[in-house]
């Protein structure tokens, strides 16, 4: 009797907790983006375990992982790349070796090695950090986790330092330091067979902005990627992070390559996989030039896979059963269109119209000006990871008496890479202008004075110089600075009375077009600014959803010269990117990004903060005086 009660306790128990979890799981399957993936036959994969030793361990290793990432970038597949830093290995001797990427002398395999990294992300291959060493301790031990690629590095069973927090951040610094000195960058972290702790995970997630790991402490993870939206508090303070998990799990054998393309005829979450290159060696040839000799090819042996062993590789028929299942390969910036990255505090009592964002110092960095009663204040920008380190300390670079009229501005007027300070007074008219220098605004000089209290005043780049455009009733005003004076020309505008200005390059990187949209009328129309200084006739945006509680920003997040746009819901947090086709034509990326920066009051900000060329996104919180901010790295 007791062992049937005892049965019956088990049953009951575990069918509760399966109910309550497929309750969870279909809840939040429902939710705004909480299954971003849902349903869009996206692939991913990762090439696991990747480092200079190991399975890679000689030149001929290294041709024959060449030859596995050309097919893929050949075949124009996205492919990630787990990189071990640094690998640690114990010979048949007895002999203990290391080799790593950030060798201060390293010899000439690992350089290839490095050089071998570089290229593939110079075509295309996004890199991560796979621990540091992938393994723990300095003896040998009878479950080989001295090695690296086979033991864990974090919360190894024993060894109660490797839980700490400041252990994870000792190993992920040494990684970054090691991309660093090899000149590649990670865009994620991944913790050796995803063992860690909680605690260490929140350290990562303060260094990095996406986990590419699944995060078991959510349902989510069985199916896609999961976003938190909440404060990093490891080193400097960081808005939200990312877990990507691999839910279609690696190939091993045969039998594994059955179970992954079965899953993928039935499965409508995220197709995201990892996968050993080695595994494809057995399947490669050498290259033979007409001498009979292997080919040579940058420093490492040529290799090819032969007609009947693409037949038979793993990865071909991986790529080719997920081809007829329909999937399409993405990459980690595809499925997650910006990568939380960087907080800016902003001095006591700022307010959004006078925080600016702009390259004042002339370092690719964006920087942030604010200014208050007396002063211009500058905050060098630094964005490069690791996400959590301290920003610049403010610097008064200008003591001025503003105004509650004067409006302010950036922009390169002088054209000499720093952007300067422009102050137009909308009682007066009166524009002025403060060149950036090292360290200091020059003190600002008259230009002239422009119509009182004019609209939409904003920074417009022509074929002519800098300028500026702004709205007068029906007309709207270009104003470029010429032969010592201000020129101004005038443009009717027939547009609806609700109708925002907003200032893009929509059909050519050289040259600033307007955008009027009407969230009354749900409506847009783009004027494209023409060589003969007149505007086109009005061009209907289509393809916008136009949400009437979202906040419009236009950019370039994929870096084509061409401007995008992007709508911010503060109250949700989500963020939607529209890519121009051209022709006024737009259409939705197919993945949101969020929910990220979600607060009642939260304004929307875009720039290139980092100098990749690519428009990258913020928000602006008044409330708690500082600026989060999430860089963009699309194709």
């Amino acid at each position: 009797m007791k062992q049937k009660f005892w049965k019956r306790i088990f049953f009951i128990t575990v069918t509760i907790i399966v109910v309550v979890l497929a309750t969870g799981y279909f809840l939040t399957f429902t939710g705004e983006n909480i299954y971003p993936n849902a349903n869009k036959k996206h692939a991913m994969i990762r090439l696991e375990d990747v480092g200079p030793g190991g399975e890679y361990n000689s030149f001929e290793d290294l041709g024959k992982l060449r030859a596995v990432m050309d097919y893929l970038e050949s075949n124009q597949i996205p492919f990630h790349v787990a990189v071990i830093p640094r690998m640690i290995n114990v010979e048949k001797d007895g002999t203990w070796t290391e080799k790593g990427i950030d060798d201060p002398n390293p010899n000439s395999f690992v350089e290839a090695f490095i050089q071998l990294l570089q290229k593939a992300e110079q075509q295309g291959a996004i890199l991560g950090m796979h621990g540091y060493s992938h393994q723990y301790g300095s003896s040998i031990n009878i479950d080989n986790n001295h090695i690296s690629g086979i033991g864990s590095e974090f919360d190894v069973e024993g060894a109660p330092e490797t839980k700490r927090p400041s252990y994870a951040a000792e190993r992920i610094t040494n990684s970054l330091a090691a991309f660093e000195k090899a000149g590649i960058q990670p865009a994620f972290w991944e913790s050796p067979h995803y063992q860690d702790t909680r605690e260490q995970e929140k350290v990562f997630r303060s260094y990095m902005g996406i986990l590419y790991q699944p995060d078991f402490f959510s349902l989510r993870s069985l199916k896609d990627i999961n976003a938190y939206d909440t404060t990093n508090l490891y080193g400097q303070s960081s808005l939200g992070s990312i877990y990507v998990p691999a839910p279609f799990s690696y190939v091993t054998d045969e039998a594994s390559l059955d179970r992954i393309l079965l899953k993928a005829s039935k499965d409508n979450g995220l197709g995201s996989l990892f996968f050993h290159p080695f595994l494809e060696f057995p399947f490669l040839v050498e290259v033979l030039g007409t001498d009979g000799k292997q080919v040579m090819q940058d420093g490492l042996p040529l290799y090819k896979y032969s007609d009947e062993d693409e037949k038979n590789s793993y990865l071909h028929r991986l790529v080719e059963g997920f081809g007829r299942e329909g999937y399409s390969w993405k990459s980690l910036h595809e499925v997650i269109p910006f990568t939380p990255a960087h907080r800016v505090i902003l001095p006591l009592d700022s307010q959004q119209e006078r925080v600016l964002t702009g390259d004042i110092t002339d370092d690719n960095h964006a920087d942030m000006l604010v200014v208050k009663n007396r002063r211009a204040i500058v905050i060098p920008g630094r964005f490069t990871f690791p996400r959590n380190q301290q920003q610049h300390a403010s610097e008064v670079w200008l003591e001025y008496e503003f105004t509650l009229e004067d409006q302010v501005l950036l922009l390169d007027w002088n054209k000499d890479g720093k952007e300067d300070l422009a102050i137009y007074n909308q009682q007066t008219g009166e524009l002025r202008v403060g060149m950036a220098k090292e360290g200091h605004f020059e003190i600002p000089i008259s230009l002239g004075k422009l119509p009182t209290e004019l609209e939409s005043l904003q920074v417009f780049h022509s074929f002519e110089d800098p300028g500026f455009v702004a709205r007068e009733d029906d007309q709207i005003l270009f104003i470029h600075f010429q032969n010592d004076e201000l020129v101004i020309k005038k443009e009717k505008v027939s547009r609806a009375d609700d109708a925002d200005l907003y200032i893009g390059s929509f059909q050519n990187s050289k040259q600033d077009d307007l955008l009027f949209v009407s969230l009354k009328e749900q409506s847009a129309a783009i004027f494209h600014y023409q060589s003969n200084g007149r505007l086109s006739k009005a061009n209907s945006v289509e393809g916008v959803n136009w949400a009437r509680d979202a906040q419009l920003l236009v950019g370039d997040p994929d870096g084509n010269g061409i401007s995008d746009l992007i709508l911010y819901d503060a109250k949700t947090g989500i963020w939607q990117e529209y890519m121009n086709q051209g022709e006024a034509q737009f259409y939705l990326l197919e993945n949101s990004f969020g929910p990220w920066a979600k607060g009642k009051g939260r304004k929307g900000v875009v720039t290139d903060f980092d100098g990749n060329g690519k428009t990258d996104i913020a928000s602006y919180d008044e409330v708690n005086q500082l600026i989060d901010i999430a860089l963009s790295f699309q194709k």
